[in-house]
């Protein structure tokens, strides 16, 4: 500082040039008496307000600053004059000042040094930081205030109390409230406090002082609108607690995420749905996505199938050329082959793939389908193998067989064909096989052939054609008809020469006729041989006097007169494979033997109506059996009694039930059965040559009924079985 007096002063002159502010000593003219350091190097001659020498009146600095325009020292200036005229006790204004390098702020305070006001303190001091921060603090606020009120998120301060303090535009629209009617309310009104992520949300803010989650809101009409939500707590500057909630309504994007989710599901379903099987490889043949149906179709799982490479299912035989088409495809080329697979099983399946390029961010990539033509190809060997077997069939057939279009043209014929009519294949190819092969006579039957099987019928007849030389040849022809998707598109005729065949069967007929004239008059013989053997039997009893001789030789008899009636019936038949088994029953039961039973034993036997034939095989045993139960019954029957017998036969499907019944028609069935007689055994033994069953009378009952069935044979003769064969 200057050598000046300071006598009047009471400052300590060190400690002023410690004070950083800018500080002078004024006397109540305002002129500068002393100053500090900080004031002297200060000292800028480019700031309008200056920080003048001693000596200089600072009225006159002031002055100029307000010529200059600045309205700072104007006011500086009125306040200055108005401390140094007493006016008032002090002054202080903050004022800009702009020097060469910085534009600072300073606050200047004006006040008297002692109690005679004749020299006052003016202290300069720089608050350039605080007023930086102030205005640094009021630009935020209202870049805050403008971001708050501008912002399209919601954004809700509240309290510690969870209360609404305030909330922006944004928040309003979104929750569908005005910001009044917000204000007050506890966020738990508009928020989803029972969420449990929102709990787990409070206990992260408890521990970092924010949170962020998407959760559900609640809008004022009850609606449930799903948001992104954020808080983050801060203290204010009177140290109260409060939180900052900022929320994004994403009912839109919610919205475009189900969509995309509900695309990928149909784009997957899609996918799956596809017959064959669905890939994307990259460029190194390495799979990147496919369907379920690969899955199944070759047995891996999805986790297997991403670390494959295409050519790890490709058999070695077709690895080079699907390895040059897939290399074709990513060039550009669309892929078509047909290829063998390895499934996970190691089974060869056959499939038709087909693909094609598509560039995703630069990178190459096939998209392609395989449908699995195993079954296909199976069902194409098969119907190879079996049109190769139908050729062979077709040339080497012992029949004659010809392929005829719908107009009776002749398109194929086989070597047997020509061997019967004598016509080459290109002789007989392309002619009308009606006007080729029939007799004149025979042309309305081989175009009534044609037309029927044209229409779809399968027939068979046996006819004459004509040979080359003009001869007439007997044939069994057969007509088919070849349909596809119901129309017929082509004949088979098919033609088995049958001259052989027929001399044959001529002569077997013949034969059969002269064996059938044989057979029957060996029948008659038999007959009457029979009849002899009765006579001789009928001798004997004459000469025999014992009651049992007479009646073992009468059952004798009656056996012989059986079997002749058969013979007889055969006879007058003349068939020997049916036999009119009712017929030998009313031949039996009228012959003199019988009727002379009937009458001892005063019986009355009604005939069977029913008719029923049996071969030759059923109606011997099936007479005798007859014959030996009503000898039984001539034995046991009460001869006293006048007795009534009903003979039925019944015949249900191949079975044959007979039936002999009445009241009482046999004396102790019991004993009857039991005894070891001759017609017992008889019985026994033809019962079981039939295969039948028998069941005897009921003891118990009045009415009596012997029941036999047994099992109808086909008739037979072995004249027969030679003609069928001829046939």
């Amino acid at each position: 500082m200057t050598n000046s007096n300071f006598s009047d002063i009471n400052l300590d002159t060190t400690f002023l040039d410690s004070l950083l502010a800018h500080v002078a000593i004024i006397d109540a003219d305002g002129t500068i008496v002393e100053y500090n350091k900080a004031w002297e190097t200060f000292n800028d001659d480019s700031t309008l307000i200056k920080r003048a020498d001693a000596g200089v009146n600072y009225f006159n600095v002031l002055q100029k600053a307000v010529e200059m325009g600045d309205d700072y020292a104007l006011k500086f200036l009125l306040g200055l004059k108005k401390v140094l005229n007493q006016d008032k006790e002090s002054f202080s204004l903050t004022y800009p000042l702009q020097s060469k390098s910085d534009s600072l702020w300073f606050k200047v305070t004006i006040r008297p040094c002692n109690n005679e006001h004749t020299q006052f303190i003016m202290i300069h001091e720089d608050v350039s930081s605080t007023i930086r921060t102030k205005h640094h603090l009021e630009e935020t606020q209202n870049r805050y205030q403008i971001q708050f009120e501008q912002n399209l998120d919601g954004i809700l301060i509240t309290d510690a109390n969870e209360q609404i303090l305030d909330a922006n535009p944004a928040a309003c629209k979104i929750l569908g409230w005005d910001c009044e009617s917000l204000i007050g309310r506890n966020r738990d009104e508009i928020l989803n406090v029972h969420d449990s992520n929102y709990q787990t949300a409070l206990d992260q803010q408890k521990k970092t002082g924010s949170y962020r989650l998407e959760m559900e809101l609640i809008h004022k009409d009850g609606r449930k609108i799903p948001a992104e939500v954020s808080s983050k707590s801060y203290r204010n500057k009177y140290g109260k607690l409060r939180s900052i909630i900022t929320f994004k309504d994403i009912s839109k994007r919610k919205e475009v995420e189900e969509n995309l989710i509900k695309n990928k599901h149909f784009t997957e379903s899609i996918l799956d749905s596809i017959p064959g099987a669905f890939f994307v490889l990259n460029k190194d043949g390495d799979f990147v996505r496919w369907n379920n149906n690969m899955i199944t179709k070759l047995g891996y799982s999805a986790e297997e199938l991403s670390d494959k490479n295409v050519m790890e299912f490709i058999v070695e035989e077709n690895k080079a050329d699907v390895h040059h088409k897939i290399q074709e495809c990513l060039n550009g080329k669309e892929l078509v082959v047909e290829t063998n697979v390895y499934n996970k099983e190691g089974e060869i399946r056959d499939y038709y793939v087909s693909a094609k390029r598509f560039i995703e961010d630069g990178e190459k990539f096939i998209v392609g389908a395989a449908l699995d033509m195993t079954q296909e190809k199976n069902i194409e060997r098969e119907n190879k193998k079996h049109q190769l077997m139908l050729e062979q069939l077709f040339g080497n057939a012992p029949v004659g067989i010809t392929i005829v279009d719908n107009n009776n043209n002749i398109q194929k014929v086989n070597k047997s064909f020509e061997d019967i009519f004598g016509y080459s294949k290109e002789e007989a190819t392309g002619k009308d096989i009606n006007s080729l092969l029939a007799p004149g006579n025979k042309h309305s039957e081989a175009n009534a052939i044609s037309h029927a099987t044209q229409k779809g019928e399968s027939l068979q007849t046996e006819t004459k054609r004509i040979h080359k030389d003009g001869s007439e040849i007997p044939v069994l022809i057969g007509s088919v008809p070849v349909e596809m998707q119901d129309e017929i598109i082509a004949i088979y005729g098919i033609y088995v020469d049958v001259s052989t065949q027929r001399n044959y069967r001529e002569k077997i007929k013949e034969t059969l006729q002269e064996k059938e004239a044989l057979l029957s008059e060996l029948h008659h013989r038999v007959k009457n041989n029979l009849a002899l053997i009765t006579s001789l039997v009928e001798l004997q009893l004459f000469d025999a006097e014992d009651d049992k001789l007479i009646d073992e030789l009468q059952n004798i008899k009656n056996r012989i007169m059986t079997i002749a009636s058969i013979h007889e019936v055969l006879y007058q038949n003349g068939s020997l494979t049916s036999i009119p088994f009712t017929n030998f029953l009313q031949e039996l039961l009228n012959t003199h033997m019988v009727q002379n039973q009937r009458d001892t034993n005063n019986i009355h036997i009604n005939i069977p109506t029913e008719e029923l034939s049996l071969n030759i095989n059923q109606s011997i045993p099936g007479g005798l059996l007859l014959n030996e139960i009503l000898s039984l019954i001539f034995n046991f029957t009460d001869k006293e009694k006048q007795s009534s017998i009903d003979i039925r036969l019944r015949e249900y499907g191949k079975q044959v039930h007979l039936i002999i019944e009445g009241d009482r028609i046999i004396n102790c069935p019991d004993e009857a059965k039991k005894s070891n007689s001759l017609h017992n055994i008889l019985i026994k033994t033809l019962a079981k040559q039939l295969g039948g069953t028998l069941i005897w009378p009921n003891p118990g009952s009045d009415y009596q009924k012997f029941e036999f069935f047994f099992t109808k044979e086909n008739g037979t003769s072995p004249a027969s079985e030679y003609l069928e064969v001829a046939e």
